[in-house]
């Protein structure tokens, strides 16, 4: 039944009421109904304007010409008697009534509260959802149970939750499921996430950040330590101040990087490798370091080069004892005796006795034997002269200030041998003999890395010349004054220090003073425990530089790939390179600038809040109305009655006035021979409520109106099961189509055309113009699914196409935009993906991704469909006969805007399902069109899944929430394709080029190392000179050898020099020894 409503004079109590098309009244020129004042209510420009005014004039004009001041309609349609600021919606009778207290608070939904905080701050907080709780100044609370409490009254505080479950406090912002941020200036995002560490930042699903600024990043990574970090899901810190890559059971490897070839550069595991088997070690597949072995002729089998000197030492100690011993047993007379036979004749040496003494003192003490002579012969003694003698050339030959003592013993020499002192050759030798074995085990290990990469391992003094010095097990220390405290510690350069346990300090003047501590780098200081620095001190902060890309969600990140990131922010955001520093978007949103997504989202969040309010008001208006017809509809106004006989309707007959004859005996009847109304009192024809449906005038009239002839010439049509037209001429031969509009067409099944004159012709699509009529959709949310349209704002975030709407040609930053636009193109378009959420607040200027937006959009559409709504129960009210269809509306069914097919079914709170089968199951959610279904909250479907339908004829997206067309996208992936290209082409040069000029390197640097082996004959007190020459892979070089042995033979110094053709010359030096 179709019922229509105006506003006529009430003599009685002098005031404009709502009556229906029958009544009578006394006052002429009023036209327009109540429905046109309901549905104007709802037009998208009456939203932007206060509602009172919307509801100015109850017809077309009155008698003076003059608008009806909203003041003169409160006895028909009263405005909340409430505090402007202050906003309070009921649920339903079974629902707990949403609470304020407060300045400018708002809270919408069952139980939702806005109140102070617990140190009375109260201003501006917004509850939104069930169970909802807002605290404080500027808390926000959206989604079930959600609670937060900014605990500040200062107004630079406020408090964000966002989502089911979440809860936030001072400054923090919670994001997702169950979100906790019960923290100081934190961030939780994602569901179960939990920041409560001070300014602690959780990203990720059960990520946890409760260390003092501390921040978790991936799905359950936890930073439980002050200034943790844990990237990456299940990773988890260790300690305060340390980064975490992993856990201890699932660690995580730095991938694909290029060798260090600076000072500062990072070494990767090839270069590792170079170096374990420089000392006789190696890297085993699973990354595990394989220990050196020595093996000692008469130490045994050792695993390092500590343990191989220890046992050197004590061999060395094992031979000092006897040699110790045996000369104890001479000056005590044990061991020969010196005798003589007669006066005068000569001394014998235990010649006719057993004894093993000779013993010189007397009764008055020891004894000099003097007058000897000097030895001719090889058993005779010698003198003290003699004996001086040759103690002074053997401390001469021993040199390192060894000398003759006063007493003529020999005073020992002090070598300093591998930065130890020693007193005598035996132990000097054997310190040499494990150096000796140790290096020559090194230098073949070495050689051919050392040759390939063409540097020689070459050290020279610093200021101070000193020795390295080593201070605990296993420490190593390389270098001019280096020192190796710490155990198992390395020390490596001039004044290197590594003082911690496990510590390691490489570079001139580097300080590793924390355990497994590392410092790289002169200057470098690393003085906590577990960590790498790579400067510090007086040197500053260094780089790492040469990264490559990062491919896995564990590599490296370089500034490439950081700059591609922060472009694709949008709004102007860029990395230095020269510097570094980060430059953050630039938003403008409602005519403001914000410089962070979070913010931008706040200012479209406020422009919200203001239009739901209004939305609310208009609410109120309506329920007015309804009580007032009611009360009205009980007899005041006449009544609508069918005479059992003939068949006709009678209005108000128990009343003076006209009567309607209604032709037909069954069924429903059209109201038909209607002129157009002229008094308050006549009855309204089809062409005139047309009128009032169209849109509301900007000025004289603020009513909706639709046009049509009313003749039946140009009425809606449908041709198809489940099909729906609405509008004059509009038609449909397609089963589940829909066309809205004043001649629009849907000629294919399951097609919906939207718009006058547009044309649907392709099966599952929505177009909402035709060829060469093209239209924009505007106002449309970011995409969140795979198959949801994107607006032109996601297009101008990704750098695809200029404020001005026109698509980039190339992928870069436009010129004279100050870098504020970001330029991308291809074939097939381009998309942008992965964008967190914003923040949506007042002042954010956050990038906002399709969900966020699409909510916002979906929240107005749900408003708008809950006043439909309210009007179609408004509709069926009044009358007790059935009324008649009207010639623009084709559908054939009643059930939820369904036509000749399955109803539809809207059944999640403040759903709108349109067309045959179609599903809004989720809460604020929208399925349009056949089979279409609705079933995530705040969404818009078109189609299901195996079902899915194109938006047709799409415009070109001009403005930011303008949707894009597919010519667009192909634009722009083309440019984007053309510039890869490009790139890529010009990367393969480059490698070709550096690759072919290593090849070349590398071959020299084998013919160098090639021709320098030579064999160096055993030659004692002889020097040779050798040559050699080789030739590998098309590269050759010549070398020049010198070589000098020791008269005894024992020992060998030789060097040598290689040139190759095109390089640098190769040098080398090397000591030897000769064995039994």
């Amino acid at each position: 039944m179709n019922c229509i409503y105006r506003i006529v004079w009430n003599a009685a109590t002098g005031k404009w009421v709502v009556a229906s098309e029958l009544a009578q009244g006394r006052r002429r020129r009023m036209s327009a109904g109540i429905a046109a004042v309901l549905l104007a209510m709802i037009a998208p420009n009456v939203l932007a304007n206060d509602i009172q005014q919307a509801l100015c004039s109850a017809s077309h004009e009155l008698q003076e010409g003059t608008c009806v001041d909203p003041a003169a309609l409160r006895g028909v349609l009263p405005l909340a008697a409430t505090d402007d600021s202050l906003l309070v919606v009921n649920a339903g009778s079974n629902a707990t009534a949403a609470s304020v207290n407060g300045i400018k608070m708002i809270a919408i939904g069952s139980n939702a509260i806005a109140r102070p905080a617990s140190n009375g701050a109260n201003n501006g907080a917004i509850a939104l959802g069930s169970n909802t709780l807002a605290a404080g100044t500027n808390a926000v609370s959206i989604g079930y149970g959600a609670t937060s409490d900014s605990q500040n009254g200062s107004g630079t505080s406020g408090a964000t939750s966002l989502g089911a479950s979440t809860r936030t406090t001072w400054n923090a912002t919670a994001i997702g499921f169950q979100a906790n941020g019960a923290g100081t200036v934190v961030t939780a995002l994602g569901s179960a996430a939990v920041a409560t560490g001070e300014r602690g930042i959780a990203l990720g699903r059960a990520a946890t950040a409760t260390g003092q600024y501390s921040s978790a990043i991936g799905a359950g990574a936890r930073a439980t330590h002050a200034n943790s970090v844990a990237i990456g899901a299940g990773s988890v810190s260790r300690g305060n101040a340390t980064v975490a890559l992993g856990s201890t059971t699932a660690r995580r490897g730095i991938e694909n990087m290029a060798d260090g070839t600076q000072d500062n550069d990072a070494v990767s595991v090839q270069q590792l490798q170079g170096l374990l088997q420089a000392t006789g070690g190696a890297l085993s597949a699973d990354g595990t370091v394989i220990a050196p072995g020595f093996d000692l002729a008469h130490g045994g089998t050792h695993a390092t080069i500590g343990s191989a000197l220890t046992a050197l030492d004590g061999g060395l100690s094992s031979v000092e004892v006897s040699v110790n011993d045996l000369h104890t047993r001479i000056r005590q007379g044990t061991i020969g005796m010196v005798q003589q036979a007669t006066a005068g004749a000569d001394l014998t040496v235990g010649a006719d006795r057993d004894g093993a003494a000779i013993g010189m003192a007397g009764t008055a003490g020891g004894r000099r034997l003097g007058g000897v002579a000097d030895a001719a012969a090889g058993d005779e003694a010698i003198n003290k002269a003699q004996a001086d003698a040759a103690v002074a050339s053997v401390a001469t030959a021993l040199g390192a200030g060894a000398g003759v003592a006063a007493d003529g013993t020999l005073r020992a020499p002090d070598f300093n041998v591998l930065g130890t002192t020693v007193h005598s050759t035996g132990d000097a030798l054997h310190a040499l003999d494990a150096e000796d074995r140790a290096q020559r085990a090194g230098l073949v290990d070495l050689g051919s890395d050392m040759v390939v990469a063409q540097r020689y391992f070459q050290a020279a003094a610093g200021d101070v010349d000193a020795p390295a010095t080593t201070g605990a097990t296993g420490s190593t220390a390389l270098g001019s004054a280096a020192a190796a405290g710490g155990q198992h510690s390395l020390a490596v350069g001039a004044d290197a220090r590594a003082a911690g346990q496990d510590s390691v300090a490489i570079g001139a003047g580097a300080r590793a003073n924390g355990e497994n501590a590392v410092a790289l780098g002169a200057g470098s200081v690393a003085d906590r425990d577990q960590v790498l620095s790579l400067g510090g001190g007086t040197v500053g902060a260094r780089q790492l530089i040469n990264v490559a890309n990062g491919t896995d969600a564990t590599d490296v990140v370089n500034l490439q790939q950081l700059q591609a990131t922060v472009a694709a922010l949008g709004g102007g955001a860029q990395v230095d390179a020269a510097t570094g520093i980060v430059t953050g978007p630039t938003y403008v949103v409602q005519g403001g600038r914000f410089h962070d997504a979070g913010s931008a989202l706040g200012a479209v969040d406020g422009q919200l809040q203001l239009l739901d309010q209004r939305v609310t008001h208009t609410e109120d208006d309506v329920l007015d109305t309804q009580r007032q017809i009611d009360a009205w509809n009980d007899g005041d106004a006449g009544l609508v009655r069918q005479d059992a006989a003939s068949g006709d309707l009678a209005v108000a007959a128990g009343r003076a006035g006209s009567v309607v004859d209604l032709t037909g005996s069954t069924g429903a009847r059209q109201l038909k021979g209607l002129a157009a109304a002229d008094d308050a009192t006549d009855a309204v024809t089809l062409a005139q409520m047309q009128d009032g449906l169209s849109m509301a005038q900007p000025e004289d009239s603020r009513y909706l109106k639709v046009d049509g002839r009313g003749d039946g010439s140009d009425d809606a049509s449908i041709n198809g099961v489940g099909a729906l037209a609405i509008g004059a001429s509009a038609q449909v031969d397609g089963a589940a189509a829909i066309a809205l509009g004043q001649g629009a067409q849907a000629s294919v099944d399951g097609s919906i055309a939207l718009g006058a004159g547009s044309e649907a012709d392709r099966a599952n699509a929505v177009s909402i113009g035709r060829d060469g009529a093209e239209r924009q959709i505007i106002h449309v949310a970011d995409a969140g699914e795979d198959t949801d349209a994107i607006n032109l704002r996601q297009l101008k975030q990704a750098g695809l196409v200029g404020d001005n709407g026109d698509v980039m040609e190339t992928v870069g930053y436009v010129a004279g935009s100050d870098r504020s636009q970001v330029m991308l193109g291809g074939a097939a378009g381009t998309v942008l993906a992965n964008v967190a959420d914003g923040r949506v607040q007042l002042g954010s200027r956050e990038a906002v991704n399709g969900g966020q937006l699409s909510a916002i959009g979906e929240g107005i559409g749900r408003q708008l469909d809950g006043l439909q709504e309210r009007v179609g129960v408004l509709e069926g009210q009044p009358g007790g006969g059935a009324g008649a269809d009207l010639p623009y509306y084709g559908a054939t069914g009643n059930e939820a805007l369904v036509a000749n097919g399955a109803p539809a079914e809207a059944t999640g709170q403040g759903a709108v399902a349109a067309g045959s089968g179609a599903q809004a199951s989720a809460d604020n959610s929208v399925a349009l069109g056949s089979d279409a279904i609705a079933d995530r909250a705040d969404s818009v479907s078109v189609g299901h899944a195996g079902g899915e339908r194109q938006i047709a004829h799409v415009a070109a997206g001009s403005a930011d929430t303008d949707a894009v067309n597919v010519a667009q996208l192909q634009e722009q992936m083309a440019s984007v394709n053309r510039y890869t290209d490009q790139r890529v082409e010009a990367m393969e040069q480059a490698i070709g080029a550096q690759a072919s000029h290593m090849s070349r390197q590398i071959n020299r640097g084998i013919a160098a190392s090639a021709a320098l082996v030579q064999v160096t004959p055993n030659l004692p007190g002889k020097v040779t000179l050798n040559f050699g020459t080789a030739s590998y892979r098309g590269e050759s070089a010549l070398a020049l050898g010198l070589s000098r042995w020791s008269r005894d033979g024992r020992y060998n110094v030789n060097g040598g020099v290689s040139v190759a053709r095109g390089d640098q010359p190769l040098l080398s030096i090397g000591f030897g020894m000769a064995f039994d």
